[in-house]
């Protein structure tokens, strides 16, 4: 054998040798590639929005059951987000722009990426520059133009609009229901001829009063000139006046509970007054006639209730307020789509029904929460549109101007002193 072949066979042996090692090898188990790691799931996206709180608790469970359907519903659509309602560790002041604003650039113990607020005070919201615009509204909401008008300022989106409230007058008497002005609802009141007060409901409060006094100025004037209204240099004497004699129906053996803080104690007695028989009307949002029906006695009809929109002034225009959806400045990308996604759900007709009509609720003892859907097309579906009172409530938000969204939050305590000396006045 020559050198040449002699090196090839040495060759072909080691390579024998390798290929019978690796069988054995293969064969012990010894030879096997690693199992690829696993590719660990997305993180999910965290969008926590705490909700307009002063809505009714229909199932008297501090909204557990609301807040866990919201998530279930939500997250089965959108399994890439982790959505946190109502957080636990909240505690802001919803009327409070500035801790607002803090909790939305995400100092604090609690932040979050979205907050439902109260209109009224998102001027200020939007001038702490912790929120962002919107850069559209949600596709589908036959949206109420009132709503529309309050989650704008000078001109840009902020807001997607959810909830919207005005004064109502509850009562039994269609007389006092059919009042178109302040003093028509007086003589109805005066002319049912009860023992009972003849109003109850409360008048005070840094918001509240200057709130009424803002709808009784609509009434009277219309809802195009209302931002001139948010003033303290100057008041309308008719109003003015108007509302003192709507005090004076409070009245009841010397005292004026409407005035004097009682109402204060339990935000609920003037519905329950109501409710009881002790008051021939009751002042406050259509939600109010959650807690008269809740309280009415066993075998009292409902269906001796009614419901109008309340006319505080030489008219009867109702005033809306909203309650909307605000995103953080720094909610971007994932997180905006998420919360896109979260008001679209939101404003859907079909969430509606089930938080006006209470569905969260046990059905037993059920009553719906009677809200106003900043939606209209909520109104006309059969469940809703076949409830006694929601035509009418549904009809109020048709017609009703936009209460103003700035200017109120720094001077609300002033008007307040000022309006309650008004009222006070004999």
């Amino acid at each position: 054998m020559n050198n040449v072949a002699r090196v090839w066979w040495r060759k072909q042996r080691a390579l024998w040798g390798v290929a019978v090692l690796s069988g054995v090898l293969s064969e012990m188990g010894c030879g096997e590639a690693p199992p690829p790691e696993e590719t660990p799931p997305p993180a999910k996206t965290l969008l926590r929005v705490p909700l307009y709180s002063y809505i009714p608790d229909a199932a008297g469970d501090r909204f557990q059951a609301l807040n866990a359907r919201i998530e279930a519903e939500f997250e089965r659509a959108h399994p890439e987000v982790d959505l946190v309602v109502n957080p636990p560790c909240f505690q802001d002041d919803l009327y409070e722009p500035a801790q607002l604003a803090a909790s939305l650039r995400g100092e604090g113990a609690c932040p979050y990426e979205m907050v439902e607020v109260d209109t009224s005070l998102l001027g200020e919201l939007v001038a702490t520059g912790a929120v962002r615009s919107w850069s559209a509204l949600p596709e589908g909401p036959e949206w109420q133009p009132a709503g529309l008008t309050a989650v704008r300022v000078e001109g840009q989106l902020y807001g997607v609009p959810h909830w919207q409230c005005a004064h109502y007058v509850h009562s039994r008497s269609d007389t006092v229901s059919a009042a178109r002005t302040v003093d028509e609802l007086l003589a109805a009141l005066e002319g049912l001829g009860t023992p009972q007060t003849n109003l109850a409901g409360n008048l005070l409060g840094s918001w509240n009063l200057p709130s009424l006094y803002l709808d009784a100025w609509t009434d009277t004037h219309g809802p195009s000139g209302v931002q001139s209204a948010v003033t303290t240099a100057r008041y309308d004497t008719d109003v003015l006046a108007g509302m003192n004699r709507l005090a004076r129906a409070c009245d009841a053996q010397g005292q004026n509970p409407c005035l004097d803080g009682t109402y204060d104690d339990d935000i609920d007695l003037p519905e329950k007054r109501l409710a009881r028989g002790e008051a021939d009307a009751s002042l406050g949002f259509s939600e109010r006639l959650h807690v008269v029906l809740k309280n009415l006695p066993a075998g009292a009809p409902a269906s001796a209730l009614r419901l109008a929109p309340a006319p505080l002034g030489q008219g009867n225009q109702p005033l809306l307020f909203t309650d909307a959806f605000t995103l953080s400045a720094r909610c971007t990308g994932a997180c905006e789509q998420a919360a896109r996604d979260f008001v679209a759900y939101m404003t859907r007709a079909s969430t509606y029904q089930w938080m006006v009509l209470s569905e969260d609720a046990p059905a037993e003892g059920r009553v719906p929460r009677y809200l106003m859907p900043a939606n209209r097309a909520v109104y006309a579906l059969p469940a809703v549109a076949a409830d006694a009172f929601y035509p009418v409530i549904g009809a109020a938000s048709a017609t009703g101007g936009a209460f103003p969204n700035t200017g109120l939050y720094g001077i609300r305590k002033q008007m307040r002193d000022h309006l309650r000396q008004a009222l006070q006045a004999r």
